[in-house]
């Protein structure tokens, strides 16, 4: 299993459409999980939203067949999907107990549906759906667990 990070340190308020590069996807990877994780970047009355994607990576439809006969088919077809790993709603800074502590934000990428064939290197972003209302610094951290084969 390996890694692929990233992360984004914002020194003034992320604006709404905004994308940061984060990391690149190896050619003929799957994606088994992964996680964003912020600071409490907006105070007061939490606006701040934010989605985890990737680009179109050129690579169709491509497949790919697995020993236990499982096939995989290239995420969305290689057609970009701005919150194909998650659509994380707004990010408050609140307390989920016993999960994470107040300040911070935790979005998993759960992958219901099984593992993310990327058949091709493809380009993790973060996107800023709606601004954050007040505050607006801070450090966005994306981490994705796979395989490459």
């Amino acid at each position: 299993v390996k890694a692929w990070f990233g992360k984004y340190t914002y020194g003034t308020a992320p604006a709404a459409n905004d994308l940061i590069n984060v990391c690149k996807l190896p050619k003929n990877c799957l994606t088994l999980w992964g996680f964003v994780a912020t600071d409490d970047i907006d105070t007061g009355n939490e606006t701040l939203d934010i989605d985890i994607g990737f680009t179109a990576n050129g690579g169709g439809a491509a497949t790919l067949d697995v020993s236990d006969g499982t096939t995989y088919t290239n995420a969305e077809s290689g057609v970009a999907d701005p919150d194909g790993f998650v659509n994380g709603g707004v990010f408050t800074g609140d307390a989920i107990t016993d999960l994470a502590p107040a300040g911070t934000n935790w979005r998993p990428f759960l992958h219901a549906t099984g593992p993310k064939f990327f058949s091709e290197e493809t380009l993790v972003q973060a996107k800023i759906i709606a601004a954050a209302q007040a505050g607006g610094t801070g450090t966005v951290y994306v981490c994705i667990f796979g395989v490459v084969l």
